[in-house]
């Protein structure tokens, strides 16, 4: 079972902050970040599609360009990262990176292209998994990029599921621990196809682990990965 870091180490960093993916780094096979699009089509990492939570400013990330949202801070003190900035950190490591491309209340126009962009100057195809719970994005992304990994993202499931995971070409499901044993879930199994469950916290709340490929945390330590110790 390989292990995600939810937003690099966010149990112990403020969440989507370089310190976060740096602490992360050295416990993990994989991390999970969000990412957004500001005013002037830069990437971010944040998960909100507001600054509010998680800096000290307020607004919407689509209405600020990087310029603005660089003067915020998080309550350590840090600015929110640019994509190209996490992509720096991650290059020379061996660890997988998950982009949740957050498109669920915006559909911020380009940002497929653009993120795929950013991934192929820094030749991460192979490691980079994009995510999403906007069916239109993941059909975007595949249309601008025949290679790229994808995942979907679910909660337990949803109609039609299995089907729009082989419409895109998806190798893995992204879903909470619910959608074990559902029928999707053992389709998914028998297609090959990978199950990477969020976000469990709790080592004693794993559920059944059988075909599943790996889990997200913010508690990264508590689930030490068997494939680096």
């Amino acid at each position: 079972m390989l292990i995600y870091a939810h937003r690099g180490y966010s149990a112990k960093y403020p969440e989507n902050t370089i310190s976060a993916f740096k602490a992360a780094l050295p416990h993990v096979d994989g991390i999970e970040l969000d990412v957004q699009l500001t005013r002037d089509g830069r990437l971010v990492v944040i998960h909100d599609e507001t600054v509010d939570r998680t800096t000290n400013g307020s607004g919407f990330v689509k209405d600020m360009t990087l310029r603005q949202l660089r003067l915020l801070r998080t309550e350590s003190g840090e600015r929110i990262p640019t994509l190209e900035e996490v992509l720096v950190l991650i290059e020379p490591s061996d660890v997988t990176l998950n982009i949740e491309l957050k498109t669920d209340q915006f559909d911020y126009e380009g940002i497929e292209y653009l993120t795929w962009l950013a991934v192929t100057e820094f030749k991460l195809e192979e490691r980079v998994v994009f995510s999403s719970f906007n069916p239109d994005t993941l059909v975007r992304l595949r249309d601008v990029a025949r290679e790229a990994r994808i995942a979907v993202l679910t909660g337990d499931g949803h109609p039609r599921l299995v089907e729009f995971v082989e419409r895109v070409g998806a190798e893995a499901v992204h879903a909470q621990p619910e959608f074990i044993g559902t029928r999707d879930a053992a389709m998914m199994r028998e297609q090959n196809r990978l199950l990477r469950l969020y976000t469990i916290n709790d080592p004693s709340e794993l559920p059944d682990m059988t075909g599943v490929d790996a889990i997200m945390t913010d508690e990264v330590e508590r689930f030490q990965s068997k494939s680096r110790h």
